[in-house]
């Protein structure tokens, strides 16, 4: 079946890797949610593993329809034509975050595995990666090299794990977040003065904190930022 570029569709093509992308899900007698199985080569590998139940969830119709004559009459394998990305929040780690799940293996982009687990200081480090290390736990667990997809993309991907550390951002730990790394080079004082939701006077509070650069911040000091602003 011809893939659609307009949804960005590559498939992995080496069956040792997508082994160990199923072992590392550890799925037996476990549920699984499956987002984009294309042609089911990992479903299989993880029906494989002895699963309670895969729910795989395509977008691309012709696939869908192909995996529901794959498994016709499987009870392990529920097939939901659907667009996971359709619904809110819209980034695709943001909603990871928002459901309740013990571990979660994911095939992203190798720049995109970087900036999550990006430390304080680094070229790559931001709000992706504060927000995604408070929700889990990560494990970048190998790149994978472009030229073992089809077709292939342009770009090199990476597997990571994750695991949920049962934090759950607030509105304003979400908001303070956001304000400070939208200008990330410059210091805290002036990126949250730059939301207009604050004056110098309620930002004082803050103490040392204000003449940080937000790019330095770990992620314990951007929850202590959003905590001192909190009766703001």
């Amino acid at each position: 079946m011809e893939r659609k570029k307009s949804l960005g569709q590559c498939f992995l093509e080496d069956r040792n890797i997508l082994a160990l992308e199923a072992r590392l899900a550890n799925p037996e007698h476990k549920t699984v949610l499956e987002i984009g199985p294309g042609d089911g080569r990992l479903t299989d590998a993880i029906l494989a593993l002895g699963p309670s139940k895969v729910i795989a969830v395509e977008k691309d119709a012709r696939f869908a329809e192909a995996l529901r004559q794959k498994y016709p009459t499987s009870k392990e394998v529920q097939i939901i034509e659907a667009d996971f990305l359709e619904f809110e929040p819209p980034s695709f780690v943001f909603r990871l975050a928002a459901m309740k799940f013990d571990l979660a293996v994911l095939m992203v982009q190798k720049e995109f595995a970087q900036k999550m687990i990006a430390k304080p200081g680094e070229r790559n480090y931001g709000r992706l990666s504060v927000t995604s290390q408070i929700a889990f736990e990560i494990k970048l667990e190998r790149t994978v090299l472009r030229h073992l997809f089809r077709p292939m993309p342009e770009v090199d991907s990476a597997i990571i794990v994750l695991k949920p550390t049962g934090i759950r951002l607030t509105q304003l730990q979400e908001n303070v977040i956001r304000w400070l790394f939208q200008h990330k080079n410059k210091t805290v004082r002036n990126a949250l003065l730059d939301s207009k939701m604050f004056d110098a006077a309620e930002l004082a509070r803050l103490g040392p904190l204000l003449k940080r650069r937000a790019r330095t911040l770990s992620k314990e000091e951007c929850l202590a930022i959003a905590a001192g602003l909190l009766n703001v």
